[in-house]
């Protein structure tokens, strides 16, 4: 999973939700400039507010080791995945 799914799956997280830019924001803890930004591919936040928009969100940050190439492994290449939360 590269940076744009990661943002594009984040936006139709927060639309499925029904939830606003500033109400990300400030859910959390950053501005709503900052979510607008990374919405649009403009601003890349670091790992914790990453994390904090996730949480937000109910989804989740999956780190595993990337699946050898030419493996018969039927698990999705993405490695570094944002999934949601089974709530």
């Amino acid at each position: 999973m590269n940076e744009q799914d990661i943002v594009l799956t984040i936006k139709r997280r927060r639309k499925e939700l029904g939830v606003s830019q500033y109400t990300l924001a400030k859910d959390a803890g950053i501005s709503r400039e900052m979510i607008a930004k990374f919405e649009l591919g403009k601003h890349s936040p670091g790992f914790n507010k990453l994390y904090q928009i996730c949480k937000v969100l109910g989804l989740e940050i999956i780190i595993r080791p990337e699946a050898k190439k030419g493996s018969d492994s039927n698990e999705k290449e993405d490695d570094l995945a944002a999934a949601e939360h089974s709530t």
